[in-house]
């Protein structure tokens, strides 16, 4: 055997054989403790812990067991038998766990879920076997890989629901690909767009925040296991085995990277944070256009709230909760990278327990916000016609008139710009301008600005006041025409569908990775 040590059980992990005194519970792992954590210390930390770590950290610890006592297994630094025991064990309390029943009970004290998992495995196994699996490794890089384990199904889950999302909105604007209504900027009616135009535009950076989160998979997905408490190991373990049964696509080279960096994590939610923003963005143009004051959109009675003064509203607070769960992802950045700041580089509380806290509910909010808006998305009720009437009151094509005296009459453009403007000061009302009186608004301000006649083609200056063709016009510098809108939701799909088949193939390889390590464990018993 390599390596083999003739005792299994190390002092680490020894369980105390002494009588436990009065009003105490002594647990595995204690070592020179004497005496269990006290009751305040228990009752803030330890218990509340315990049931979300049941949850949420024992699947993952399994799943490492198995792993990690397959590879001790085939580097011979742990007997056949032994090995045989532990798995047999494992696959037992991963079945009982997998059909929900209670795999641990809490003790009424102890120091976190792993003592009284490795407890367990004593009680079960004798303190030589079953303090055997923790050969060769420490709680840090099990917890290092546990976090990335869990992270790594958390980002698998949270591109599909992206992914569903985005898809959403690009059919949404494929259908609203032609429909008319005003682009806005610093909230003013600007020039003519299209609807779907201005969902092509956040598409576009959903899309790369997507990427970013897809990307921030390769950084997740390395393993951690065999760091140790950080310094490695004096064992001939082969790390490359025990990543290919947990399905991690290479390794942490150095030991105490592997259990000191949650940069990961950082990597992870800082494009999550921005697909928040984007939401946030969205979701209130979406509201201010659903109001009466402009009236683009409507809601279905299921997706909206009434007052509980006013009768005669319909508030869409579904937009507001998609702003307030998608803000969370951005606090949470900051508070992991505060939690960061000037810890030591090395394992600690901090790093590995106080500052991933704030990772789960972020991805949390973060995937009710991406499932708000494709809810709201897939229920969205436009009215082409108001679309269409803003944009003719508010006097949007008033920019494609300056383009023309431009293009079709020499003036300089600054010159068209003034003498535009111009005339819209002098014009009796906002949204009564028609070709005849543009024209001869137009000729007389120019007469004045120039001392000279420019006589103006009615139907020309027509032309330039129809929405339509101000918006077929804007073909270029991926303006709101049809077949530059098409063009970029084309685009946009196609890079989507490479984002899917990528994550799909990524799940299947963890398919893979799973049906490897099940054999290997059925190999050994």
């Amino acid at each position: 055997m390599k390596n083999q040590v003739p005792h299994l059980e190390s002092e680490e992990m020894r369980a105390d054989e002494e009588e436990e005194p009065a009003g105490t519970c002594l647990e595995a792992g204690m070592g020179r403790l004497a005496a269990s954590p006290h009751p305040v210390l228990f009752d803030l930390l330890y218990r509340p812990q315990f049931s979300a770590d049941v949850v949420h950290v024992l699947p993952w610890l399994l799943r490492i067991d198995a792993a990690h006592v397959v590879m001790l297994a085939r580097q011979e630094i742990l007997p056949r038998e032994a090995a045989a025991d532990l798995l047999r064990l494992n696959r037992e309390l991963e079945a009982r766990a997998g059909r929900g029943e209670p795999v641990l009970e809490q003790p009424p004290a102890h120091r976190g879920l792993y003592f009284v998992y490795e407890r367990l495995l004593v009680e079960q196994l004798g303190p030589e076997i079953g303090g055997a699996a923790h050969i060769a490794r420490s709680r840090n890089d099990i917890n290092a890989a546990v976090t990335r384990l869990r992270l790594r199904q958390e980002l698998l889950d949270l591109l599909d629901v992206g992914f569903e999302m985005l898809a959403r909105e690009l059919l949404v604007a494929t259908e609203r690909a032609a429909t008319a209504m005003s682009g806005f900027s610093h909230f003013q009616p600007a020039q003519p767009a299209t609807f779907g135009h201005y969902l092509a535009a956040v598409g576009a950076e959903l899309l790369r925040s997507l990427d970013g989160l897809a990307a921030s998979y390769d950084a997740v997905n390395r393993s951690p296991m065999g760091a140790g408490a950080g310094l490695g190991t004096s064992f001939p373990i082969d790390r490359e085995l025990t990543a290919s049964l947990l399905g991690f696509e290479g390794l942490v080279d150095n030991s105490l990277d592997a259990v000191a960096s949650r940069d990961y994590a950082v990597q992870a939610l800082s494009p999550l944070a921005m697909l928040g923003i984007t939401l946030t963005r969205l979701a209130l143009d979406l509201q201010i256009w659903s109001s009466p004051a402009y009236g683009f959109l409507r809601w279905p009675d299921d997706l909206v709230s009434t007052s509980s003064m006013m009768p005669q509203k319909r508030n869409v607070f579904v937009l507001e909760n998609v702003r307030g769960q998608a803000a969370r992802p951005a606090s949470a950045l900051i508070a992991i990278l505060l939690g960061l700041k000037n810890t030591p580089f090395s394992n600690s509380v901090e790093v590995s327990s106080e500052v991933t806290s704030h990772l789960w509910p972020a991805l949390a909010a973060g995937k009710t916000a991406i499932r708000l808006t494709t809810l709201a998305l897939g229920r969205i009720e436009v009215d082409a016609v108001r679309m269409r009437d803003f944009l003719e009151w508010t006097e949007t094509t008033m920019t494609a008139v300056a383009d023309h005296l431009v293009a079709c009459h020499g003036l300089p453009f600054r010159t068209a710009h003034e003498a535009v403007g111009r005339f819209l000061r002098q014009a009796p009302q906002r949204g009564a301008s028609t070709p005849g009186l543009v024209k001869s608004g137009l000729e007389e301000v120019l007469r004045e600005l120039s001392g000279r006649a420019l006589p103006l083609d009615e139907a020309e200056i027509g032309r330039a006041l129809d929405p339509l063709a101000c918006i077929q016009a804007s073909r270029y510098g991926g303006g709101p025409s049809l077949e530059s809108v098409e063009s970029q939701l084309a685009r946009l799909s196609r890079e989507l569908k490479t984002l899917t088949d990528r994550t799909a193939s990524r799940r299947l390889r963890l398919h893979d990775a799973d049906l490897q390590r099940t054999r290997a464990v059925e190999a050994l018993l």
